[in-house]
């Protein structure tokens, strides 16, 4: 059954996430190399850690639900952690653009963050639909 303490890594990661993207930014990217640049390290953390972010959730809080008799509740489940968790990386891009801390309000980040939180939806979709199968034969 589901355990209160399952959810306790997600919600300290989501916080994390929010202290790295709220925080005031400090250092300079001029030390950065050029080549460096140009791969957007800030769009693949973005996607990083939203998408690591999902990974906790399913793999903490998910796994107590069993596949037979909670099918619907479990996929209901992660689609409302995908939408909550999207939405969420919205509003800490319009906090980036009201608090102005030297941080800047791209929608890119919330393209990089959505796009985390959906490629691991779909790796645990299709995982869990090979588990499924398999344990039906």
């Amino acid at each position: 059954m589901f355990k209160k303490q399952s959810l306790i890594p997600a919600v300290l990661w989501g916080f994390f996430i929010l202290y790295l993207t709220l925080k005031p930014k400090s250092g300079d990217d001029s030390l950065l190399p050029d080549w460096f640049k140009e791969l957007h390290p800030d769009k693949i953390a973005h996607f990083g850690f939203w998408c690591l972010w999902y990974v906790i959730f399913h793999s903490t809080y998910l796994k107590y639900i069993s596949f037979s008799t909670n099918s619907i509740i479990r996929w209901n489940r992660q689609r409302v952690f995908m939408v909550v968790a999207i939405i969420i990386g919205g509003m800490i891009e319009l906090l980036q653009l009201k608090l102005n801390w030297g941080r800047s309000a791209e929608w890119l980040d919330l393209f990089a963050d959505s796009s985390g939180v959906f490629s691991a939806f779909l790796y645990f979709v299709w995982r869990d639909n090979l588990i499924h199968k398999k344990n039906a034969f």
